[in-house]
């Protein structure tokens, strides 16, 4: 009598939960893996949120690392056609093209929500209530699974505002219907996430006439899409070798070096040009010296009054708003001094401004249904490394790490290479996965003190995607890639998941042929650190063993 496979169950089909499919049809050929997504297609949250829509990260960075389609190499048209980023549905057409290729959809079932899920009573499988519709009926049943892994991702629920002025939903927003009626409007978007800035800028149109407040509780870091003097992504500028030096290291230097490339950007202009210019708005010569003048201003202000160091907070790399704000289209404010929308702080200021707002846009970030889903039972705080229950061995979270700077998709499938490894029995779970998992949520708390770790697990991209490629055994160093030539060229190169290895015998992809963008002075400069950076690392883990 032959026994029934086990059951995988993929609780989300975003971007996450489509490369945790990927992996565990791969991984798991013996199991049944079930995939739901409660919209009627592939798409994902960014898939094609709403028109004029533009991505922060690149195409090179942020596709998959199985599935590459783009290259790093800028286009020559002075950043006009921002063709190294996702515009409008092509990230979404991606992901359509990424199930097509690996013949996901027969795996996926559409129009399906997970309403709950609960442990079964002997404590080793799990229990999921499903409702389907189909066919204008809804049907609702329970299906136990062996292994459950959760995508539905950072961005469910937006958070809620206390205010009597009227707010507008992210739905209101992303519908070119609803949004059509916003003309000449008083309109605060309050928070300052790449959305809230990405809100204001869209309503803060010249032809729409709105008058426009983007209300911050402090300072934001801004790192624009395309470098102000390389003139190329931002991304392609940061690569392994700075950030291999320790993060206190970084934030002393980085620091320093931001401010003075905003202060004195001419002069850094003339000191590393770049292949490519900073592509501007066509105006008159002194329009424009004004407007580069008063955003850089802006820019510098918002960053002196951040609320923490270089590598310890969020960058918001929506950086178009500035250009709003030089014009005098966008007006940023404070936090608001009442509920009714009519009076706010002036920002940094302890001075009141009258406002009288008609509408409030909420974006102070999003709230996951995680502790809803499971009825409080499971939380985000007891999964160690963000992804791996410390307690619940076939429980796994993919999707819930937010990067500093960098994007969500490549991090999602370096956790789903791991937890696909450790359900498939290639990678062992830690033994000693409690102790590991306190030390983690130390050092995260020492690094994110102001970051609210209970809804959000926040990472350095890189970083964290090495540790994950150091457990699978997956890590380029100079003894896999076999080549001092190729070593280095990983190191200078962006940075991007394509760097790790696919398998024993493939060489990582992005080893041989992208270009390096950071000038050979500051490349020079990182080498001559890395004495330093050993020394610092020796004192700090000294200081911290003493204490």
């Amino acid at each position: 009598m032959t026994s029934s496979p086990k059951r995988l169950a993929i609780v989300g089909g975003g971007s996450s939960g489509l490369i945790t499919l990927k992996h565990a049809l791969d991984r798991l050929p013996d199991w049944e893996i079930v995939c739901f997504e409660k919209s009627n297609r592939i798409e994902g949250v960014w898939g094609n949120p709403y028109p004029g829509f533009l991505s922060t990260s690149t195409k090179y960075t942020t596709q998959f690392s199985c599935y590459p389609e783009f290259d790093a190499h800028c286009q020559p048209d002075e950043g006009a056609s921002k063709a190294e980023f996702f515009r409008d549905g092509e990230y979404g057409a991606y992901l359509r093209r990424f199930a097509e290729k690996f013949s996901l959809h027969s795996h996926v079932r559409f129009s399906t929500t997970v309403d709950e899920i609960t442990r079964t009573e002997d404590g080793d499988r799990w229990r999921l209530k499903i409702h389907s519709r189909a066919n204008s009926q809804d049907h609702t049943h329970t299906e136990v699974f062996d292994a459950v892994v959760i995508c539905i991702g950072l961005h469910a629920v937006t958070q809620p505002v206390n205010s009597s002025v009227h707010s507008l939903s992210v739905d209101d927003l992303r519908a070119p219907e609803r949004i059509a009626g916003l003309r000449g409007k008083r309109i605060v978007v309050m928070g300052g996430g790449e959305s809230g800035v990405d809100y204001a800028w869209r309503l803060s149109d010249p032809a729409w006439k709105n008058e426009v407040y983007l209300s911050l509780r402090s300072g934001i870091r801004v790192t624009p899409r395309y470098h102000p003097i390389r003139g190329v992504p931002s991304d392609f500028l940061r690569n392994r070798l700075l950030l291999s030096h320790h993060p206190g290291l970084r934030n002393l230097i980085g620091q320093k070096f931001v401010s003075w490339r905003i202060r004195y950007q001419e002069l850094f202009e003339r000191l590393f040009p770049g292949s490519v210019s900073a592509r501007t708005d066509a105006k008159p010569e002194n329009t424009q010296l004004e407007h580069t003048q008063r955003r850089k201003e802006w820019a510098f202000k918002l960053m002196r009054h951040a609320k923490d160091d270089l590598f310890n907070m969020f960058h918001n790399k929506s950086d178009l708003f500035l250009d709003r704000v030089a014009d005098g289209h966008l007006q940023i404010i404070g936090p608001p001094a009442d509920t009714d929308g009519r009076t706010f702080y002036a920002f940094a200021s302890g001075k009141t401004v009258e406002v009288n707002a008609e509408y409030l846009v909420p974006a102070m970030g999003f709230r996951s249904q995680l502790c809803e889903l499971t009825d409080g039972q499971i939380e985000l705080s007891q999964f160690y490394l963000g992804c791996v229950h410390a307690e619940c061995s076939n429980l796994f979270l993919v999707g819930f790490a937010r990067p500093i700077i960098g994007n969500i998709p490549s991090i999602s499938e370096m956790q789903a290479r791991y937890i696909c490894g450790i359900i498939a029995g290639d990678f062992k779970r830690p033994k000693e996965i409690q102790d590991l998992h306190q030390a983690d949520a130390a050092r995260r708390q020492q690094q994110y003190s102001r970051i609210d770790r209970n809804v959000i697990y926040p990472v350095e991209m890189i970083p964290y995607c090495d540790e994950l490629a150091c457990l699978m055994d997956k890590y380029p160093t100079i003894r896999k890639t076999r080549s001092l030539r190729h070593w280095w060229r990983i190191q200078t190169a962006p940075a991007t998941t394509m760097h790790y290895f696919q398998n024993a015998e493939e060489e990582p992809i992005a080893s041989r042929t992208a270009p390096t963008y950071l000038p050979g002075v500051l490349i020079a400069f990182l080498v001559f650190m890395k004495p330093i950076n050993w020394i610092y690392c020796l004192v700090t883990r000294a200081h911290k063993k003493r204490w």
